[in-house]
């Protein structure tokens, strides 16, 4: 009685053995969630020191800061899962995450009402838009793309509109649609990086139905990438708008095809192909270094406050983007807008680098991104107004 019959031992030991088996799974399950979550823990870190350091000094801490979403989301899964099993454990994601709650905050935005602006005259409305050349070469299969972005930003009617990737043809039949004059018959900005037998040309507009009194154009050595800030007045005040497209990592359709296909190669393959895309993206990560740091040098060299906008190529945890902030911007996203906040056309829609900055001077409200998909980006669009002077009197600036 008390013994297995068939093996001769006793009952007990063979439950013994599966308990203590049980017991020391469990205990290796334990140790390894924890090594992995210390793992992201150190991850998520790196990404917040990624915003501090330039790409210059240290250029594979970028590509950290580009994870941050991803990062973000594992780490709070980790939170949760040692929180529902009542661990201490879960203090861990929760004091890193915290650590670096301005990311979180410059990434989401949780909104349930429509900011107002405190000073209600001398608004305008403003809206930046990186139209990929007007669809140019066919990506998205509709030959009626051009004449949806043309009638999109006519139907916005901005006061202020800045365009990056913009293309014009001299013999374009276009030129003389209906859309197109209404378009360019207003104050207008145009530079051009690059030019094809003179004709094809590739650059940045900005449109304005307020006059312009000055301008510039802002070069980057190496680059088919540019920049121009534009002054315009607007009633008894003036504004400085830079519209910039800064340095693009350059995907050929080869790496493309491989992030689509998420690595379905031979080894052999699938490391020449990583290699490929992380010199190009390394390559734009320190060029747009460079080129942030000459425009925060014309930024720190305007007579008027400012207005930033564009196409950065960089997430709101990067070098850029910090670096910009700096000069004492505020971002329209994060002072009235609501969500992700992600402007790139993707399967995973969580990347934001399109952006609306702009000087403590000016209040930004209303602010959206319209999901309309005519572009591999979406646009922005906000409202602003002037501070006036009592009221700047009663608080300084951030």
């Amino acid at each position: 009685m008390g013994r297995d019959n068939r093996k001769g031992r006793p009952a007990g030991r063979k439950k013994n053995f599966f308990t203590l088996l049980k017991s020391k799974l469990n205990v290796l399950l334990h140790n390894t969630i924890l090594l992995i979550n210390i793992i992201f823990v150190i991850l998520l870190l790196l990404s917040y020191l990624s915003a501090r350091t330039s790409p210059q000094d240290l250029w594979i801490l970028s590509f950290f800061g580009l994870g941050y979403p991803v990062l973000l989301l594992i780490n709070t899964g980790f939170l949760i899962y040692w929180a529902l099993k009542r661990k201490w454990l879960f203090l861990l994601s929760l004091l890193t995450i915290l650590l670096g709650y301005n990311h979180v905050n410059n990434t989401f935005q949780i909104r349930f009402y429509q900011k107002q602006p405190s000073v209600l005259d001398n608004t305008f409305t403003f809206l930046s838009y990186n139209v990929r050349l007007f669809n140019l070469y066919n990506w998205i299969d509709d030959p009626g793309v051009k004449d949806n972005i043309y009638e999109f930003l006519l139907s916005e009617d901005p006061d202020v509109l800045c365009i990056q990737e913009y293309f014009f043809n001299l013999e374009d039949p276009y030129n003389e649609t209906r859309n197109f004059r209404r378009l360019h018959d207003r104050y207008s900005h145009i530079e051009y990086s690059s030019s094809n037998n003179r004709n094809f040309n590739f650059g940045i507009a900005t449109f304005s139905r307020y006059p312009i009194v000055g301008r510039g154009k802002i070069e980057f050595v190496n680059s088919s990438n540019i920049s121009i800030y534009t002054d315009i007045a607007i009633n008894n005040d003036t504004v400085r708008v830079f519209n910039s497209h800064l340095q693009s990592v350059q995907f050929t359709q080869d790496n493309i095809n491989f992030l689509d296909s998420l690595g379905k190669y031979d080894n052999r393959r699938n490391i020449a192909a990583l290699r490929d895309i992380g010199s190009r993206l390394r390559l734009a990560f320190e060029r747009r270094s460079r080129q942030v740091e000459i425009i925060v040098g014309h930024i720190q060299e305007s007579p008027y406050p400012v207005i930033i906008t564009g196409d950065f190529n960089d997430t709101p945890v990067s070098f850029t983007y910090r670096r910009l902030r700096s000069q004492k911007l505020e971002d329209a996203f994060v002072r009235s807008g609501s969500g992700i906040g992600n402007t790139y056309v993707a399967r995973l829609p969580l990347f934001r680098i399109d952006y609306i900055l702009h000087s403590w001077e000016l209040e930004s409200f209303y602010f959206e991104t319209p999901r309309i998909e005519m572009s591999d980006h979406y646009p922005l669009k906000c409202e602003f107004s002037f501070r006036k002077a009592a009221v700047q009197d009663q608080r300084s600036p951030p």
